[in-house]
């Protein structure tokens, strides 16, 4: 019998406001803290979302700051309080908010908090609950003096030191948790060097200057290979392959960027088992061939796509520079002088339109004149 998940804060279903309506005060509330962040912590990850992005910045800062911090907030979303995240939100407009802001305080705000009875803990999924997971632990980001990541409660913060670490920790982030109420989940929490200690972070492992991918993460995409092609299910070898490569695409793009071409390799040989398994035994499967017929070359035929090769095709992280054109005297020009040059044609194109305009109403005045002397001659003509 499956448990009743109603009565939980992080579970419960949010009817009060429509989800257009989540969207648009979460938008708000952005345009609200994005400018603060984008000046103070350009790497915050309301900012800065691609992940690879995020791991060039551990590579870079642990060369100059090879201890670390690493912890996360035990229940976070379920702990946060309703009273101490109105009092946050209501910090990010001073002491004169706008009407808009007031509005959105007064009725918005109550109205999506009050959907759960226990005074704490937000829905999971919902765009608004993404902004308010940042908006609460927003004082502790901007206190922490050194460079940091953060993934909604998961943080690393990279030290000088081997006494930063119990510092940091005990004279800002353990005070700022308990004025909010939270605690720190004890069994994540790490400290050390970077060079000796390995360091997860959003499903990468950090040892020795190389990323891989976590276990875990491994082991969960392997499950999601396994219900896809279990032998229960229904479906042409088409919609399995779709499925599959849905997977196959997401898992690959975003893991790419580690040390990870034999793992992918030996991930590739586990999705093609399973592919295997499922047309030759599934029952309503049209493929009866046996699995020696069912080559590698075969299955890639069928439109499977390959971990492997989305490793191989990776884009270096280095940004290509723009490619610039060689004038007829062999000089190349920089983008400055192109630009210089083009304003020169427009202006050039400027002076000759209005010499045009000039002229054409030079010839109108003319042909006016014309036409007066003309009216002139015949009227003479005719008193004569």
């Amino acid at each position: 019998m499956a448990k009743n998940t109603d009565n939980l804060p992080y579970y419960k279903t949010n009817k009060a406001l429509q989800k257009a309506e989540e969207k648009k005060l979460a938008r708000f509330l952005l345009r609200k803290i994005r400018p603060r962040l984008r000046e103070k912590l350009p790497e915050h990850y309301l900012i800065q979302s691609i992940p690879y992005k995020k791991l060039r910045f551990i590579k870079e800062k642990s060369k100059s700051h090879p201890y670390f911090l690493k912890f996360d907030i035990r229940l976070y979303y379920p702990s946060i309080c309703h009273e101490a995240l109105i009092k946050e939100v209501e910090s990010i407009f001073g002491k004169s908010p706008s009407r808009r802001a007031k509005r959105h305080l007064k009725d918005n705000l109550p109205k999506y908090l009050n959907s759960s009875p226990y005074g704490k803990g937000i829905t999971i999924g919902s765009p608004l609950s993404y902004v308010f997971s940042c908006i609460f632990l927003l004082n502790l980001d901007l206190k922490i003096p050194r460079p940091f990541l953060r993934q909604a409660d998961d943080y690393i913060i990279f030290c000088k030191d081997k006494k930063e670490p119990e510092k940091i920790l005990r004279e800002i982030v353990n005070p700022e948790l308990k004025r909010l109420n939270l605690e720190i989940n004890e069994k994540k929490l790490k400290s050390g060097k970077f060079h000796k200690d390995k360091v997860d972070f959003i499903g990468f492992d950090f040892y020795a200057g190389h990323f891989t991918i976590k276990e875990s993460k491994v082991n969960e995409f392997k499950d999601k290979i396994i219900k896809i092609t279990h032998l229960t299910k229904k479906k042409p070898e088409k919609a399995i392959i779709k499925l599959l490569n849905n997977k196959i695409l997401g898992f690959g793009h975003y893991y790419k960027y580690a040390s990870c071409r034999q793992e992918f390799e030996k991930l590739d040989s586990f999705i093609r088992m399973r592919l295997r398994r499922y047309l030759s035994r599934n029952k309503d499967s049209k493929n009866k061939q046996g699995n020696l017929l069912l080559t590698n070359e075969v299955i890639k035929s069928m439109g499977l796509k390959s971990l492997a090769e989305i490793k191989a095709s990776k884009k270096t992280l280095v940004y290509k520079k723009r490619r610039t054109k060689t004038s007829k005297s062999g000089q190349i020009k920089s983008p400055n002088e192109r630009s210089l040059e083009h304003l020169g044609l427009k202006y050039q194109q400027k002076q000759i339109l209005d010499q045009l305009k000039e002229l054409t109403s030079l010839i109108k005045e003319i042909d006016k004149r014309i036409v007066k002397i003309e009216q002139k001659v015949a009227k003479e003509e005719r008193t004569e």
